[in-house]
């Protein structure tokens, strides 16, 4: 069972905990500013993992949305502060949920999305 928080399922909010706590406090080098690249591909990795538990009926849990939360870390850099991470997950994630509830599966940003999601994230699921 998946709880959520404004749309945030718990697993995620702990997983992007996790994620800017993983090394110690000495090693991190925290970004001072908001890259925007680096949040546009933190929003199409959501987006991308959004369709697909909507219209392909992904089930991925704490251990998949984790890897996830990783591949979208390291393929960003992490670069953006960690509310910029939240609210851009959250946005990303309530994006996709409108335009599938109000344009289907087969809309084509949505299509895209799938395809970015059958390309770049699924074959680093385990």
């Amino acid at each position: 069972m998946t709880f959520t928080l404004r749309g945030l399922s718990l697993a995620t909010v702990g997983l992007a905990a996790a994620l800017g706590s993983a090394a110690p406090a000495g090693a991190q080098t925290a970004p001072l500013v908001d890259s925007p690249n680096s949040r546009e591909i933190l929003a199409r990795y959501n987006e991308a993992t959004q369709a697909a538990i909507l219209c392909e009926n992904l089930r991925l849990g704490v251990p998949g949305e984790s890897q996830v939360a990783e591949m979208a870390s390291r393929a960003s850099g992490g670069q953006y502060l960690a509310g910029s991470m939240l609210t851009t997950i959250e946005d990303a994630r309530g994006w996709m949920r409108m335009i599938v509830s109000s344009r289907g599966c087969r809309d084509p940003l949505v299509m895209d999305r799938l395809a970015f999601f059958d390309q770049q994230i699924k074959p680093g699921l385990h």
